[in-house]
């Protein structure tokens, strides 16, 4: 009679360690794999140029930049497939061009047809922009009162 009470506590040990095994291994909900954005923005791109829309146009804020910022033409900037964008060669230059074109940390970018919308926080700006697989060229108003007509300034890259 020990043996057969034994043997039940034994049955219903074994029972109980392996549902609870097989629940433990149990296939928890995977997280999504995140969204790639598959844009040809997506890449590595350096600037090449900035100069005004209009030529001959005298813009105030491009001579501040160059001045500030006498690297600029090495700015890279990678617009990672996650939506997040990366600047390297010229922190001189995202600082000057931050106030205009936000690619400082954190900044998000999303492309729709010709428009660029780059984002930080609760803030964001949009930009026509005209690219090939090799180049592109970003409209950037550099008026910054409202009222007045824009003054537009084109930042011209490659891709590496």
């Amino acid at each position: 009679m020990k043996i057969y009470t034994a043997l039940k506590k034994i049955t219903l040990l074994a029972f109980l360690l392996t549902a609870f095994v097989v629940t433990a291994c149990k296939d928890d909900d995977k997280e999504p794999a995140p969204v790639e954005d598959t844009n040809p923005i997506v890449g590595r791109w350096q600037l090449t140029a900035v100069t005004p829309e209009t030529p001959g146009t005298t813009i105030p804020a491009l001579a501040f930049i160059q001045s500030a910022a006498p690297c600029i033409l090495e700015l890279k900037l990678t617009f990672n497939s996650n939506n997040t964008i990366t600047a390297a060669d010229c922190p001189a230059a995202v600082s000057a061009i931050d106030p205009f074109v936000p690619v400082g940390t954190d900044a998000k970018w999303k492309v729709d047809g010709d428009k660029l919308t780059l984002s930080r926080g609760s803030t964001s700006q949009e930009f026509k922009i005209m690219q090939t697989d090799t180049n592109l060229t970003v409209v950037v108003n550099t008026q910054t009162d409202a009222t007045k007509p824009p003054v537009n300034a084109l930042l011209v890259f490659k891709k590496l």
